[in-house]
């Protein structure tokens, strides 16, 4: 009789008899960080099945363990530990004297990448071309001299990612042809590479032609086309300026966002503008908390090393927005203008506390200038309803108080007297 294999199978793999790791964590993560984190889960599941969660949500597993149950040595097991907190994956609290490790999952950024829009076959590419997509903005001849810094598989990787067709045959030179006819086709009309003087033929080139339409031939390669720089005519630098950010043709774009990306080196194009259209909404239209998110991200990008193309990897981080940098920035916002406005506070405070003591010896002064049984008549009633009210007053101290400094003993009983002042209508100063 033959085994059913495949329910058996099925039930062996249960969710008790393994470590599932979800495609899209691997995909995203790559193989040791997505066992590791499935491992993590896998614990979380089991210590709240059991009741052994601590009230926060954590749960304790050791170095040991992990070596066990995944089979990871040391150096992994620091690997991917150093990796998951970086990611914000989870957070590891070392206890009792740093002998435990507390570990707490960040449910939020997992459902982040479970819950991706992108496709496996777009988490897969992205994972092996080492998770760096390729944004591409072909404005002008430098644009294209930047295009064929990109080695092949990162051209074919563009071009499976925006739909460009390509077929097995094609070689790098054909790539870029088939990406600048989607991109930007003017820059491969004749008109554009063939002004007098304008272009140079490498010695493969000589016996080929250009089409009547100004395209080039199915088996003629426009970036084998060789522009020599000195012999750009003005017309061209004339083009060139045009294209650069769009600025002369598009009068709607923002100018401080529009000077702000001149002022970092890059091309203010429609897909920044959108972008940044996108991430203005996330601060409620406040443009100084957008120029701080994109000179934020700038200084990131500036941060790393061998970047081939620095504008196109800003456009491509103006595409995913970074909610937490938004977060983080909102909150200083936030904490500034708390700040600003406790300050503010503050001088009030003392500017009133100023003008009321201004006040109160303004009155003292005129008080004293009464008659001395009015005086006194109206610092015995003040004196009753102070110490009515402030019984726990040593009066023996009070009577030497007035006895001595009267008139501090006056700016005790200040408020009372004032009442006294006011009730019977008698003019001193501004209490008239």
């Amino acid at each position: 009789m033959k085994l059913d294999s495949k329910n058996l199978v099925l039930n062996l793999l249960g969710t008790d008899a393994n470590i599932q790791i979800n495609k899209k964590i691997l995909l995203t993560l790559k193989l040791e960080e997505a066992f590791f984190l499935s491992y993590l889960i896998d614990q979380y599941k089991y210590f709240e099945r059991e009741g052994k969660l601590r009230e926060d949500g954590s749960f304790y597993t050791s170095n040991m363990d992990i070596a066990l149950y995944t089979t990871f040595n040391n150096s992994q097991i620091a690997r991917v530990k150093k990796s998951g907190v970086e990611k914000e994956l989870f957070k590891i609290s070392l206890e009792d004297s740093r002998t435990k490790s507390y570990y707490y999952l960040n449910f939020d950024k997992i459902l982040e990448m479970i819950g991706t829009e992108k496709s496996n076959m777009e988490l897969a590419y992205k994972s092996r071309f080492d998770s760096e997509k390729i944004e591409l903005e072909i404005n002008n001849l430098d644009d294209i001299e930047n295009l064929k810094k990109f080695t092949f598989n990162e051209l074919r990787f563009y071009c499976k990612e925006n739909k460009i067709k390509y077929s097995g045959n094609d070689k790098k030179d054909n790539l870029i042809k088939k990406i600048i006819e989607i991109k930007n086709p003017n820059l491969i009309t004749k008109s554009h590479f063939s002004t007098v003087n304008d272009i140079s033929f490498t010695s493969e080139q000589k016996n080929r032609s250009l089409t009547k339409n100004g395209k080039l031939e199915d088996g003629v390669s426009d970036i084998s086309l060789t522009v020599s720089e000195k012999s750009i005519t003005n017309q061209d630098k004339n083009n060139q300026e045009q294209n650069t950010c769009h600025v002369h043709e598009k009068n709607k774009k923002d100018k401080k966002i529009e000077n702000l990306f001149h002022e970092l080196g890059i091309n203010f194009t429609d897909t920044n503008e959108s972008s940044c259209l996108l991430i203005l909404d996330k601060f409620e239209g406040n443009k100084i908390l957008l120029e701080k998110y994109l000179i934020s991200i700038y200084n990131q990008l500036k941060k790393l090393t061998n970047i081939k193309n620095l504008p196109a990897l800003f456009s491509k981080k103006l595409k995913e927005i970074d909610y937490s940098l938004i977060n983080k920035i909102k909150k200083e916002n936030k904490n500034n203008i708390e700040k600003t406005l406790e300050e503010q506070k503050k001088i009030k405070d003392e500017e009133r506390r100023i003008e009321n003591t201004i006040n109160m010896d303004k009155i003292i002064d005129n008080f004293l200038s009464l008659d001395k049984e009015i005086q006194e008549n109206v610092v015995n009633l003040a004196e009753q309803n102070y110490l009515k009210e402030n019984s726990v007053i040593n009066i023996e101290m009070l009577k030497a108080i007035k006895k001595n400094t009267y008139r501090t003993y006056l700016k005790m009983i200040y408020f009372k007297l004032l009442e006294i002042i006011k009730k019977n209508n008698i003019k001193v100063g501004e209490t008239a």
